[in-house]
C-alpha cells in the first residue's frame, strides 16, 4: 500500500472507534476502578467546576510510541496527571516506587516487614491518622528500634470496616533490622497509643514480593471501589496534600517522585499510539513498532509512522510528545 492510499485509509477510519485512544484502552482494562476515580473528582469539582475532572480525563489521552536512539528500544509516552486517586497514574506510580525501591532492600542484611495499627474507634479520619503518624514516629525513636533498624520505608494504607462502619488505619513499613521481640515491640506500641497492641513483624523471604506488594499504598492509600462513596469527600478531605509514605536510615535518599529518564533526549517519537495501534494489521511499519513494544525487541531507526501522520488532517495524530511527557509501564493489550 502506498502513502497515498495510507494516507486516505486514515482519513476515513479516524472516526471509528478503531482509533482508540490509549486512555481507552487502559479504561477497558481496568472500567469499575478508572469510573471510581471519575466519580471521585467530579465529586471534588462540585457543581461549580470541572478543574480536576477534565484534569483527569485528559490523562494519558494523547500518547506516542518512542523509540531509544542507542538500544532500539519501543516504550510508550504520554502526558499524566499525576493526581493522587487517578488509577491509571497510581498504577505507573506503583511500579516507579517498586523499581527505586529494590535495589535497596533486596540487598539489605535482614529484610522485615513491620506493621502498626490503631484499635478501631469513632473518631474523624483526619484526626485518627494524625495520631498514628505521631505514634510511629515515636515508635521508631525508641531505643529499642533505633538499635534495631538500619533503615526503613513506610507505607500508608486506610480501609473501612462495613460492620462496624469504622475506618481502620495501619502503616507497613520495609525494614532493614535486626531481629526484635514481638513481645517487647507490642508493648511499646500499646504504652505510645494508650492500648493499641496490633504489631506484626516478619522476616522477608522474598523482598521483590513483599515489596510488590507493599508499593500500592505509596501510590494510593486505598482502593476507592472499596469504599462506601458517602465517605469519600471525608476521604479527599483526610489526604488532601498528606505524605503517604516515607523513607529513614539507610533508605532515606530514595525519591518517590517519578521523572524524565536521564537519557530522555535519546526517546524519539516514531508515531502516535492511536494510529500505530488501529494499523497494525494493515502496515508493516505500524506492526513492526507494535511488535518491538510487545516483545521487548529492537527497532530499527529506519521505521517510523511519523511521515505518514504528518499527513493526516486529523488534530489528534499531528500532536507530538509535550515537553513533560513520561514513559509508560509496559502494557500487556
Amino acid at each position: 500500500m502506498d502513502e497515498t492510499t495510507l494516507v486516505q485509509d486514515i482519513e476515513t477510519s479516524h472516526r471509528t472507534p478503531a482509533f482508540r485512544s490509549y486512555r481507552e484502552v487502559l479504561d477497558d482494562a481496568a472500567p469499575g476502578a478508572s469510573s471510581a476515580s471519575q466519580r471521585f473528582y467530579r465529586m471534588v469539582d462540585g457543581d461549580l467546576s470541572e478543574k480536576y475532572t477534565t484534569r483527569l480525563l485528559d490523562c494519558r489521552s494523547s500518547a506516542w510510541f518512542v523509540r531509544h536512539e542507542d538500544t532500539g528500544r519501543v516504550r510508550i509516552a504520554a502526558k499524566q496527571c499525576r493526581l493522587r486517586w487517578c488509577y491509571h497514574c497510581s498504577e505507573s506510580r506503583q511500579q516507579f516506587i517498586t523499581q527505586a525501591i529494590l535495589p535497596w532492600y533486596s540487598k539489605v542484611k535482614s529484610p522485615k516487614l513491620l506493621t502498626v495499627t490503631l484499635r478501631h474507634n469513632d473518631k474523624p479520619l483526619p484526626e485518627q491518622i494524625d495520631f498514628l503518624y505521631r505514634s510511629f514516629a515515636k515508635f521508631r525513636n525508641r531505643k529499642l528500634l533505633k538499635d534495631a533498624i538500619r533503615g526503613g520505608i513506610w507505607f500508608f494504607q486506610i480501609t473501612y470496616n462495613q460492620k462496624s462502619q469504622q475506618w481502620h488505619p495501619h502503616i507497613h513499613a520495609l525494614l532493614d533490622a535486626d531481629y526484635m521481640l514481638h513481645a517487647e515491640l507490642m508493648t511499646i506500641w500499646s504504652k505510645i497509643t494508650d492500648g493499641s497492641t496490633i504489631v506484626h513483624i516478619r522476616a522477608v523471604h522474598d523482598p521483590a514480593k513483599t515489596l510488590s506488594h507493599n508499593a500500592r499504598y505509596a501510590a494510593r492509600p486505598s482502593a476507592l471501589i472499596k469504599i462506601p462513596e458517602s465517605l469519600w469527600p471525608e476521604l479527599h478531605e483526610a489526604f488532601e496534600h498528606r505524605k503517604i509514605c516515607g523513607s529513614w536510615g539507610s533508605a532515606k535518599l530514595i525519591s518517590f517522585k517519578p521523572s524524565k529518564p536521564e537519557d530522555a533526549d535519546k526517546w524519539h517519537d516514531i508515531g502516535g499510539f492511536r494510529t500505530i495501534v488501529a494499523l497494525r494489521d494493515c502496515d508493516d511499519n505500524a506492526r513492526a513498532i507494535f511488535d518491538a513494544f510487545t516483545f521487548g525487541t529492537e527497532l530499527d531507526e529506519s521505521i517510523s509512522m511519523r511521515n505518514v501522520e504528518d499527513q493526516i488532517d486529523h488534530e489528534v495524530a499531528k500532536k507530538k510528545p509535550p515537553p513533560d511527557w513520561e514513559l509508560e509501564p509496559w502494557f500487556e493489550f
